[in-house]
This record gives C-alpha cells, structure tokens and sequence, in this order.
C-alpha cells in the first residue's frame, strides 16, 4: 500500500492546510464526487481578518444552511460551492452546503 498525497478541494481552503490544519477527502474513486472536510484552531481575530480576505475576493455571508456560514468565492462552475464556519476557537470547510450539517452547532 502506498501512501496518498492529499491535494487540497481548492486555493480557498489551501489555508486551512498550510497552517497544520486538518483536511480529509472521501469520494468513489472515478465518480468526480467528493466530499471534503477540514478544520482549524484559530482565535476569533483571526478568522474575522480571514473572513474578511475570503469576503473581498467574492465570499458571501450566509444565515443558510447554519447560523455563521461563509459561502466561500466560486471556484468552478462545474463543483458546488463550499464554506466555512467558525465555532469555539476553530475553523470549519466543507465542500458543499449539504455538508454544513456536520459542522459543530453554535454555542455561547
């Protein structure tokens, strides 16, 4: 068995990597569907000058599908969009709005 280099979904996410993040890929193999998760520490400083970086190159605050979700820039006509979250001293992606479910719910 050799070891799999993961590529990241997309240059929205890419930091998410570069900052010892957290990234995981599941797919059918050849089937062009994949579902991506990742995660990151960040204090909340940090995530609202990120935010505002994803936000001027076409991000979009949204109350939809979870409460803090940033729809990340179009990457691709062809790949649905992504976002992010942010919730107790951690960033979340994931590659698709249908995905958003999984990403930690809002506390106080």
């Amino acid at each position: 068995m050799s070891e799999i280099e993961f590529g990241t979904w997309n240059d929205n996410m890419q930091f998410m990597v570069d900052s010892d993040g957290i990234a995981c890929a599941w797919g059918s193999p050849n089937s062009g569907e994949v579902a991506v998760f990742a995660a990151l520490k960040m204090t909340a400083e940090q995530w609202e000058a990120k935010k505002t970086d994803l936000i001027a190159i076409g991000a979009s605050e949204d109350k939809t599908p979870i409460v803090g979700y940033v729809l990340e820039p179009e990457v691709d006509i062809n790949v649905s969009r992504g976002g992010f979250a942010f919730r107790g001293g951690e960033v979340y992606y994931v590659s698709s709005d249908h995905l958003a479910e999984w990403i930690p719910p809002l506390t106080e």
